[in-house]
């Protein structure tokens, strides 16, 4: 039998908060914020690591500081044979620099790209290849926020 693992806390949540805003920190002044002594916060972010819930730490970069302002969301939609389209449209994704993210959903599409592109130019490239195939639906993203995992 798997073994259960015990609910995450409010204090986990508070942690998981904190280092989402700024994983650089250290884990002293994550510790005052939070109340804890260090090595009483240590152990907790330790514990989370070991979990599997903090899978690692990145820079989070602002992709209109990169050149890459034209953000969209591309829902691809295969009808038949799901396996085989998603090897294809992964090959097309790792063809394209603009590709961030594919997501393999459930609904009215099979999966859908986060793209950051350049430019119109490099978004229509990546829609006419992937249009080749599928049905494409394409929505220009003007607005992203992240929200913080939460309980």
């Amino acid at each position: 039998m798997a073994r259960q693992l015990a609910p995450l806390d409010d204090l986990d949540y508070d942690i998981l908060r904190l280092l989402q805003a700024d994983g650089r920190q250290s884990l002293r002044a994550l510790a005052q914020k939070i109340d804890l002594s260090p090595a009483a916060t240590t152990a907790r972010v330790n514990a989370l690591e070991d979990r599997g819930v903090i899978t690692g730490y990145q820079a989070v970069v602002d992709p209109t500081q990169v050149g890459r302002a034209m953000r969209a969301l591309i829902r691809v939609t295969a009808g038949t044979n799901t396996t085989k389209a998603v090897e294809l449209t992964q090959r097309i994704a790792d063809h394209h620099p603009a590709v961030r993210s594919v997501y393999r959903t459930l609904g009215d599409s099979d999966q859908v790209f986060y793209v950051e592109a350049t430019d119109l130019e490099e978004l229509d490239a990546l829609v006419d290849d992937l249009g080749r195939y599928y049905a494409t639906n394409t929505a220009m993203v003007v607005e992203h926020r992240q929200q913080s995992v939460r309980p």
